[in-house]
């Protein structure tokens, strides 16, 4: 989901949408005040998930017999493609990325440049990021990987989803101010 929003930020650059914004700055101001919408309520639903979490767990209502586990039989709740939705929106979230490439690209989108060498370079862009993140899924889920991340997993939680709304509120903030 994340190299998806990746490509997708790639080619909005290279189509131009990066010179529009500079043009039309109100198209950022737009992009920003969405993209912080969205970050903040993936940080308020991210820390609601927590909360709820820590309830079912007996950890919030004082279970003198400390935590309770979760049956085992219990399947997943998570519909398939949740996690790649999650990323692309993360992702899209961004609008600062299309600047970002957009400054990257622009000195390969001239004329100057022929275009089969342009489109290499987006797709050399595209690649990296593919690895590096399928690199990270991989560790990821090593056993002992796993072990060692669910112990920390609940704070990792709550201070990404507290970041997320903060960035999302500074994001429309900054893109109303």
């Amino acid at each position: 989901g994340v190299v998806a929003g990746i490509a997708i930020w790639l080619a909005a650059a290279s189509a131009g949408l990066a010179a529009l914004v500079r043009v039309y700055p109100q198209i950022m101001t737009g992009l920003q005040v969405a993209g912080g919408l969205l970050l903040a309520s993936l940080g308020v639903l991210g820390l609601r998930g927590w909360w709820r979490s820590r309830a079912g767990a007996g950890l919030v209502d004082g279970n003198p017999d400390g935590p309770v586990s979760p049956a085992p039989d219990r399947p997943d709740p998570r519909l398939p493609g949740t996690d790649f939705a999650r990323g692309l929106a993360t992702n899209l979230a961004n609008p600062k990325a299309l600047v970002f490439f957009g400054a990257v690209l622009t000195p390969f989108l001239s004329g100057e440049v022929p275009p089969g060498q342009s489109v290499v370079l987006v797709a050399g862009m595209i690649a990296v990021a593919l690895v590096w993140f399928c690199t990270l899924a991989v560790a990821a889920s090593h056993r002992r990987v796993n072990e060692r991340v669910g112990r920390v997993l609940p704070t990792v939680d709550v201070v990404v989803s507290v970041l997320f709304l903060a960035v999302g509120v500074a994001f429309v903030i900054e893109a109303l101010a």
